[in-house]
């Protein structure tokens, strides 16, 4: 009897023993599951915040890129521009000279007067290209001029009386056009003092009567005017 109940006791107690296992682990799961689930959470809305992070470093990244590329494209355009505008004011001072220069021409033209006989150039029929023979009389102009400190140059274009008077209008200023090009480009003569007319068939040699008188009324007469130098 006395074994019996020693017998029953252990049993009972072992089950005691599991139950209170039972219960404590199920009090220690109630207990750990939300920890786990917050920790969890935690870790997610962590990695969506470093994942959001890194998103909007590389929109900032190619934000900058894109302004650096923007700067240096308008940093070039402001080099061109620059260039650009240093070359207009260059050419401006350089007119401003030229108009300077005329203007004390203009404002003193009562003081200019004919430095020597003009010189005259021939041309051929419907022509208005220079023969080497012209050219030299060109360059006894240029010669005259260049120890001149105050001057300018008339150049007057003719034809003869052949043809209509529109065409031959154009050929007088062709060939004055000729004569200027090779003063200015060949003897750097400045363009500013160089006046220019085309007056076709007018003013003909002669009336332009006889094969020898419209060969000479074919021309264009260069003029010199020189002034005293400035005190």
């Amino acid at each position: 009897m006395r074994k019996f109940s020693l017998f029953t006791t252990a049993v009972l107690a072992a089950g005691l023993f599991s139950m209170v296992g039972c219960a404590t682990k199920g009090y220690v799961k109630q207990s750990i599951d939300p920890i786990d689930k917050k920790v969890t959470e935690v870790d997610t809305a962590s990695k969506s915040r470093d994942a959001s992070q890194v998103s909007d470093i590389t929109k900032t990244n190619q934000v900058v890129d894109e302004d650096e590329k923007k700067l240096s494209a308008t940093d070039e355009i402001a080099k061109s521009a620059d260039g650009t505008a240093k070359g207009a004011m260059a050419k401006a001072d350089a007119n401003a000279k030229g108009l300077g220069d005329l203007r004390a021409v203009i404002a003193n033209i009562d003081d200019y007067k004919p430095a020597g006989a003009a010189a005259v150039v021939h041309f051929g029929i419907n022509k208005y290209a220079l023969t080497a023979d012209e050219k030299a009389k060109l360059d006894g102009v240029a010669t005259q001029v260049g120890s001149l400190q105050r001057y300018f140059i008339t150049v007057e274009g003719y034809t003869d009386q052949t043809g209509n008077a529109a065409y031959n209008d154009t050929l007088s200023r062709e060939r004055a056009n000729a004569v200027i090009s090779y003063l200015v480009g060949s003897h750097n003569v400045p363009v500013y003092r160089v006046h220019m007319i085309g007056l076709g068939q007018q003013k003909l040699i002669d009336d332009g009567k006889g094969k020898d008188a419209r060969a000479a009324s074919r021309r264009v007469e260069i003029t010199v005017y020189s002034a005293k130098p400035l005190a």
